[in-house]
């Protein structure tokens, strides 16, 4: 069993080889049944592994990054899909199902936005019913650097619905997109950010949020000081030391209130830049262990 892991990493990793790539990948969409629905007149996109690709009850729910898919978890061969590795490794084949509405969303919830209600009480209990329903398993949430931001979201707003939550990268900041152009400079002093990313971020978050309120109501730093729940998750954080969009900072920050609100949090900082992450660490963590 070993000595098949290490050798599909090693096809994972010989990017070189186009074919062997493109294979990979294209072995493991088998195992996933995608689609197209709509709700409450809201279009999203989903892919779940298959009940014969799995031998665990548990659901993890997978959000994607910027310009990702529904397809990314098994797309991306050198980050995700390393993940599910670790866990096919140690005999772990838990249900995971992706979640898209676009290559550029966040799971919020206000007037341009009504998002995250319509995922937990309109999206997860459709798919879940699609799959069987949750049979005794343990939801968990994994979300990679945009998606990191919306699971933090879900997570803190619904204590107890999620078991284990992992942030790669997550677009936490230690700025809003109504923050001064003073305040902007400093953050990218401080962080050492790249400019160019942190215009991107901010164009980003601008879209979404209305105004300083709103941004405030979703804040997940605010969220989590205000997370008072005896249900609660249990979050790992993970994040290139070198991020360039300075999550690095928000990243620390998430953690070190987590510790002071008694939340049990695993920190994984890790070298490199935006969006590296510790990939075994991620899986154990998910698996318990």
């Amino acid at each position: 069993m070993k000595t098949l892991f290490v050798i599909s990493l090693l096809l994972c990793v010989s990017v070189s080889s186009q074919a062997s790539f493109e294979n990979e990948v294209e072995i493991e969409k088998r195992n996933y049944s995608c689609g197209q629905e709509s709700l409450s007149g809201i279009s999203f996109r989903y892919c779940y592994r298959n009940a014969e690709a799995t031998n665990s009850n548990d659901i993890i729910y997978f959000f994607h990054g910027l310009g990702g898919s529904e397809e990314t978890w098994f797309t991306q061969c050198l980050g995700t899909l390393v993940i599910q590795k670790w866990w096919q490794f140690r005999g772990y084949r838990p249900r995971i199902v992706a979640i898209s509405f676009g290559p550029q969303w966040l799971l919020v919830n206000n007037k341009r936005f009504p998002l995250l209600p319509l995922f937990t009480r309109g999206i997860m209990p459709s798919l879940e019913k699609k799959m069987g329903g949750l049979q005794g398993g343990r939801r968990h949430l994994i979300g990679q650097s945009m998606g990191g931001f919306s699971a933090a979201e879900v997570a803190l707003r619904n204590p107890g619905m999620f078991s284990r939550v992992a942030l790669l990268c997550p677009a936490i900041t230690t700025v809003g997109p109504f923050s001064s152009p003073v305040e902007i400079d400093d953050y990218i002093q401080r962080t050492g950010a790249n400019p160019r990313l942190v215009k991107r971020m901010l164009k980003i978050s601008r879209s979404v949020f209305i105004n300083q309120k709103d941004w405030e109501n979703h804040d997940p730093l605010r969220l989590l000081k205000k997370y008072d729940s005896s249900k609660r998750s249990k979050f790992y954080v993970s994040t290139g030391l070198s991020d360039g969009y300075g999550f690095l900072e928000g990243s620390e920050e998430f953690v070190d209130i987590a510790k002071d609100q008694s939340i049990i949090s695993k920190w994984v900082p890790v070298p490199g830049g935006h969006c590296n992450f510790g990939r075994k660490a991620t899986a154990y963590f998910i698996m318990g262990e």
